[in-house]
């Protein structure tokens, strides 16, 4: 499984699109909407529908607790 370089969201390979860069660097991407949101500079801490890793992770202690 691959994770996305703006959103950090695990995907499928066949799913997403894989951009080579001039030198040499993969990002990965899972969908359009996250390709559009880093060509225009946007920092993904900043954007709403991002999930953060860290309240995934809180919400889940909390609901196992």
């Amino acid at each position: 499984m691959s994770v996305c370089s703006f959103c950090k969201q695990n995907y499928e390979i066949p799913r997403g699109i894989t951009v080579i860069q001039k030198d040499a660097t993969a990002r990965y991407y899972c969908s359009s909407k996250c390709i559009k949101n880093a060509e225009m500079g946007r920092d993904n801490k900043k954007v709403k529908w991002v999930t953060k890793v860290e309240d995934t992770a809180e919400t889940e202690a909390k609901k196992e607790a």
